[in-house]
């Protein structure tokens, strides 16, 4: 008589040692399998797990984009950065009509992005997100909902509290004299309210803060480097570059971890004083790490910069965004001799930093008809709920995986 054995049985400990390596599409179907099952994935431990797991294994970062396609329909996509190949088009969680949609920033797979109400009277929705599995909440209003104002927003993770925030600063012309009034206001999920701050003296010159990196949102504002402690909820201002530079030519960037930035200067180091003959020169792309990240918080200490590598880009070109992936600096970059054809002539390069050389990166036939780029992060993808979040409801047939 053959013996009857148990059937075999795996430890929690193992089933989720199995499921963190698992895709999130993959993960959401197996919580079907049981109630137990059901319950781990869901357990707040699993899922920093899971997060931990994604961020520390990603060997082909992935970007979430949004560009236009035939300058019309704005599409929202994610791009594998090695492959340079669009894996996905993604659904965002509310009907676009003729609003006008721009990422705020993504972090631990939670994306932030604007949508502009009744365009241009600069009244905004900003909405979170997390693309993977499908859901989002629209946050309460900003206090200050004046027509006039205009804003510019960042957003990140502070990890001090586990909290995700997002920064409005708001800009308005001032009647009694040439200067502009600013304000400031920061959004914290966990207590789901916004909190004015002492008001900044400058704002993110390209609209948007740069990058997030541990707990401090930076940019590069009109009159130099600015920060926000995402914990302390405070502006420092006080942080100087390397160099002197126009606001227009740099970019903050995330390197290993830390601060970064990139410059274009003139390749001949000439002097244009006529600024549209200088946009015209070749240009070449010197990058900055910064040593130590305590000085974004203030407190007097002095910023200290190691020049990382100076390339020749061999053409007169605009900076729009960078990012470093697996120790190439990755470029994106348009023409700037002032012709329409120009303006829209999106190429990525990819600087080299051991070797200093830079080459035009070629993309596949589909994605270079879909140019005019427009807004692009870094994205990592996770199970991080946040309260308030809401099943995404998605249109009949529509489907982004």
């Amino acid at each position: 008589m053959a013996v009857i054995r148990p059937n075999p049985t795996l430890s929690n400990d193992l089933i989720s040692e199995i499921l963190v390596r698992l895709p999130v599409k993959s993960i959401l179907c197996f919580q079907l399998v049981c109630k137990d099952w059901l319950s781990l994935i869901k357990c707040p431990t699993f899922v920093k797990s899971q997060l931990l797991h994604a961020i520390t294994t990603q060997t082909d970062p992935t970007f979430i984009i949004s560009r236009y396609e035939h300058h019309q329909k704005k599409i929202f996509s994610l791009l594998h950065a090695n492959s340079r190949e669009i894996v996905a088009d993604l659904q965002i969680p509310y009907s676009p009509g003729d609003f006008n949609t721009i990422i705020v920033g993504s972090a631990n797979g939670i994306v932030c992005f604007v949508v502009a109400v009744n365009f241009p009277k600069y009244k905004a929705s900003i909405y979170l997100w997390n693309p993977a599995i499908r859901r989002s909440k629209l946050i309460p209003s900003y206090s200050n909902e004046l027509r006039r104002w205009l804003g510019y927003d960042g957003f990140g993770y502070d990890p001090i509290d586990d909290d995700y925030k997002v920064v409005r600063v708001l800009s308005r012309p001032s009647s009694s004299s040439k200067h502009r009034l600013f304000s400031a206001e920061v959004y914290s999920t966990n207590n789901n309210v916004w909190r004015k701050v002492l008001d900044p003296i400058d704002i993110p010159s390209m609209g948007n803060f740069d990058v997030c990196v541990n707990g401090y949102l930076c940019s590069i504002g009109k009159y130099g480097m600015m920060s926000f402690d995402l914990n302390k909820e405070v502006f420092n201002f006080a942080t100087k570059l390397p160099v002197i530079c126009d606001h227009d030519e740099a970019r903050i960037i995330e390197f290993n971890k830390s601060i970064a930035i990139a410059i274009l200067i003139n390749a001949s180091n000439d002097d244009e004083t006529d600024w549209k003959l200088d946009r015209m020169l070749d240009k070449k792309i010197n990058m900055w790490s910064l040593d130590d990240d305590t000085c974004l918080s203030g407190g007097g200490v002095e910023a200290s910069w190691t020049m990382m590598f100076s390339i020749d880009l061999a053409m007169p070109v605009e900076l729009c965004l960078g990012y470093f992936c697996n120790r190439d600096l990755l470029l994106l970059i348009r023409g700037n001799d002032y012709t329409w054809k120009s303006w829209n002539d999106y190429k990525w390069i990819s600087c080299n930093a051991d070797k200093r050389e830079a080459k035009i990166i070629p993309l596949p036939v589909y994605m270079a008809k879909r140019n005019y780029y427009c807004d692009l992060d870094k994205y990592t993808e996770s199970l991080v709920s946040l309260a308030g979040f809401e099943q995404v409801n998605w249109p009949a047939g529509g489907d982004d995986n």
